[in-house]
This record gives structure tokens, C-alpha cells and sequence, in this order.
């Protein structure tokens, strides 16, 4: 058997072990499901290590997917508690020798390079699902939020970035250029629930034509007060439209004060968290991500699968999805005219919502699958 044959017959068999914080069902939990899940079918041998409980863990054990729990990885700060985790991580590291580590969010990603540093795991992956110094927050935390970033980057053996414009955030980072390896989100398809089915299902009592909407976490860096301003500035002309915020979250009681100071509490619904949020897309006309930030968005994704027109910021890797006036509309982030003109375009013009949704579907099917995101995050693993 020749060297290139035995490095086969080891990558052939690999033992991958996945980091994440949250197990809730966000952008990088269905990240590292679907990698778990790929990495198992092709004859590895796939452990993911969570923080707090969630969706994911239930959608792993459903497919026979190992995971363990560390209690004290959570998202809040603790030195005390990170120092347990840490320690937990490392048993775990020891315990399961792994041939890959791969880390996922801010905090998860930094403990999994160092634990797999320490222990001298030979593949050490880390993939930036957004950087959290570009959140709105104090230049301090931007400061040292950036400088852990930067040691996260420094001590993989390669970073995955899910688009371009994470790359060129980062430019600051010193001696680490080479570590950046971008590969787009990627989707599978999705069983949509038929229109009139999930209106009925999301807001029967609404009896608008036309569906604005999105699915969003109630945080500040999604935007959805500004959305909820654009909705105002066109309610008034257009009484054929209502807003409806799939998702929950810290904003929520802030958001209902804002309808209500619009006098928009029959027009606005949040629908609070919905399971399965993204089957329920073709009950919109329109969809909206306005937000502040965005590495890249994996709702711009299901939108596209559903065939709906889209609008974003023009920020982050929005426009890597989304291009202006040919597969959906970009905006500034933060202006409620703005994107009250874009929202009265598109409502007004269903023969140019039919034209922008089907080109971001295009768009989405041929670039943006699961199969060649797995494909190219596999073969990195096997090249390091």
C-alpha cells in the first residue's frame, strides 16, 4: 500500500468532532447539522460537543448522531464557568482523539483550536458564521472581541469564512491571510407548505393580499424596528399589504410598542417563534432581511427556494445572494425611506416580484446547495 493510499484509508474513517455554544436552530447550528449528518453518511465517525440545549440535539439524535453536553458553555461571559468548560472540552479532546476538530461560533470556536492545540489534534477547523465585532457595541468589547477573533484565526489550521466580505473584514488580521478558506452556506430542499395552508396556519385573521415578511431572531442587529418604520411610511397609501416577523427574542416588547405607537397593531403581526419557520415562506409575497449585519443568511436561501422576491442591507454577504435589481433589492441598512420605497416597488408590481424571485431561485439552486457546501468542507478536511 503506497503513502497516498494509507492518507486515503485514513481520511476514509476520520473521527470529526464538531464545537458549537448554542443547540438552539439557527444559521450555524443547521451548519453543523448538515455536516454532521454528511460526515456520518460517508464513514466517519462525527461527535458534536453543545453548550446550552436546543433543536439541533434533537435533530442529531434523531439521526443517530452522537453529542455531549458541556453545561457551562453558554453565550454569557463567566471566567469561572469558561475555565470549567474548557476543561470538560479537554476530557472530551483526550477522550475521543479526534482527527479533526471543528469549532463553530465566537466562543465554541476559540475553546475547540486551543483544546485541540493543547492536545495536538492534527486537523483544526474554525469557520466564522459572522465576526461579533461587527455588531453595534462599544469600541472597547469591538477591541477585545477582535483580538480574540484574531487568536481563534491564529491557532486553526485554516478558518472557513461563509462569504467574501468576512474575508475582507478581517483584513486587519496580521500573518493570517493564508488561513482563509471562504465556502458559501448551502441549502437543501425544502417541503413548503402551500400558500393559503400557512396563511391560515401563521395569521387567519389577516385577509391582506399582500405578504410582507421575514424570519428573524427579535435582536437589534436584524433590524426589524426599521422595518417596522418602512412598513409605516407606506401602510397609509397601501392598504393591500400587512408585515408579518416570523421568529422570537430579547426585542420583542420593544417591537409591539413600535406597532402600536404606528396605530399598526392590525396590520403588523408577530407571529413569535414558529417551528419549521422556513415552510411557511410561501404564505409571503415579499421577503426582507434588513439587516445591520449579516455573514451571509441562510433565510435569503429558503426565500430563494421559495421563489420569493427578496430585499436586504447592503451589508455583510447579502449581496453575495443577492443581486441589486436582478435577483432581489438592496438598500442601506438603517433607512426606513429607503426601504419603504423598495417595499411599495415590489407590493405595487407582481409581474416584478414573479421576475426577482425566479432569478434568486435560479441563483440559489445552482450555487448555494448542501451538497457541494459538504463536498468542499469534507475535501478541506482531507487536504490539511
Amino acid at each position: 500500500m503506497t503513502g497516498r493510499d494509507e492518507v486515503a484509508q485514513e481520511d476514509a474513517g476520520m473521527r470529526i468532532l464538531y464545537v458549537i455554544t448554542k443547540a438552539n436552530w439557527g444559521g450555524a447550528q443547521r451548519y453543523v447539522f448538515d455536516l454532521a449528518l454528511a460526515s456520518k453518511k460517508a464513514g466517519h465517525e462525527v461527535l458534536v460537543v453543545y453548550g446550552t440545549e436546543g433543536a439541533l440535539i434533537e435533530k442529531l439524535d434523531a439521526n443517530d448522531i452522537a453529542t455531549k453536553a458541556i453545561s457551562g458553555l453558554k453565550r454569557d461571559i463567566s471566567l469561572m464557568s469558561e475555565f470549567r468548560s474548557f476543561q470538560s472540552l479537554l476530557s472530551i479532546v483526550e477522550e475521543f482523539r479526534p482527527d479533526v476538530i471543528h469549532g463553530n461560533s465566537s466562543k465554541a470556536g476559540g475553546l475547540a483550536v486551543l483544546a485541540g492545540r493543547l492536545k495536538h489534534v492534527p486537523r483544526i477547523v474554525f469557520t466564522s458564521h459572522g465576526w461579533a465585532f461587527n455588531e453595534q457595541r462599544p469600541l472597547w468589547q469591538k477591541a477585545v472581541i477582535g483580538t480574540f477573533h484574531y487568536y481563534t484565526v491564529l491557532l486553526s489550521h485554516v478558518t472557513i469564512c461563509v462569504s467574501h466580505a468576512l474575508v475582507r473584514d478581517a483584513h486587519w488580521m496580521r500573518f493570517v491571510r493564508n488561513r482563509f478558506h471562504v465556502i458559501h452556506n448551502g441549502i437543501a430542499a425544502i417541503e413548503f407548505l402551500p400558500r393559503d395552508e400557512a396563511r391560515a396556519r401563521l395569521a387567519p385573521a389577516i385577509k391582506a393580499p399582500i405578504w410582507i415578511g421575514t424570519i428573524a431572531e427579535l435582536h437589534p442587529t436584524k433590524g426589524l424596528s426599521v422595518l417596522i418604520d418602512a412598513f409605516a411610511r407606506i401602510a397609509k397609501e397601501d392598504t393591500s399589504s400587512t408585515l408579518v416577523i416570523m421568529g422570537d427574542g430579547e426585542e420583542r416588547a420593544h417591537l409591539l410598542d413600535r406597532i402600536e405607537m404606528h396605530g399598526l397593531s392590525e396590520r403588523i403581526v408577530l407571529a413569535g417563534f414558529v417551528a419549521d419557520a422556513q415552510t411557511y415562506l410561501k404564505a409571503l409575497d415579499v421577503f426582507v432581511l434588513p439587516s445591520f449585519s449579516e455573514a451571509l443568511g441562510y433565510v435569503l436561501l429558503e426565500a430563494g427556494l421559495a421563489g420569493l422576491p427578496a430585499i436586504g442591507s447592503n451589508v455583510g454577504g447579502i449581496p453575495e445572494v443577492l443581486e441589486d435589481d436582478v435577483t432581489g433589492l438592496l438598500v442601506p441598512p438603517g433607512n426606513p425611506d429607503t426601504l419603504a420605497q423598495a417595499l411599495a416597488h415590489l407590493a405595487a408590481d407582481s409581474a416584478l416580484r414573479t421576475q426577482i424571485g425566479t432569478a434568486l431561485n435560479e441563483k440559489v439552486l445552482s450555487e448555494f446547495g448542501t451538497e457541494r457546501m459538504v463536498r468542499d468542507t469534507l475535501a478541506l478536511y482531507t487536504a490539511l
